[in-house]
């Protein structure tokens, strides 16, 4: 990935994938109302999807997108493991956790293509994407926090 537009369209697929698993996430569910929020994260991710269709279809960022202030990480996603029931359903804590570890990566993966690119517009891009699964890893967490007595 070395133009503006490869990388907006890695970004894509990658927002199709994650909606993907969040409508896994929902068929494992084990009640309705964890069912209906996983499928809200999946809207939430194709909106993404969509927003990022309308940046590459523009050929540039949006303008004063970035945050003055980041939120803290809560680093829960490092630290605590999600563990699988043995009928394969999944609780909403654990969906949660998996959803924070994989936007975790994902703005990982973000930062480190970013100090690999010389091109300074494709760096903006891959350092935009990383601020963005950083706030999604962020909600998420602060979402399993709240799940917690």
């Amino acid at each position: 990935m070395h133009s503006f537009e490869e990388i907006i369209q890695f970004a894509i697929n990658h927002e199709e994938e994650e909606a993907a698993f969040y409508r896994e996430m929902a068929a494992r569910s084990r009640t309705a109302d964890q069912r209906d929020i996983m499928v809200a994260h999946a809207r939430e991710e194709e909106e993404h999807k969509r927003r990022l269709e309308a940046i590459l279809a523009m050929g540039r960022l949006p303008s004063g997108g970035k945050r003055r202030f980041p939120d803290p990480d809560l680093k829960l996603a490092d630290y605590l493991v999600a563990e699988e029931r043995a009928d394969g359903s999944i609780g909403y804590e654990e969906a949660l956790l998996l959803a924070a570890k994989r936007e975790k990566k994902a703005q990982r993966l973000y930062r480190e293509l970013a100090s690999q690119v010389t091109e300074e517009e494709a760096r903006t891009a891959l350092l935009f994407l990383a601020e963005q699964e950083g706030k999604h890893a962020n909600a998420l967490e602060r979402e399993y926090d709240d799940t917690q007595p």
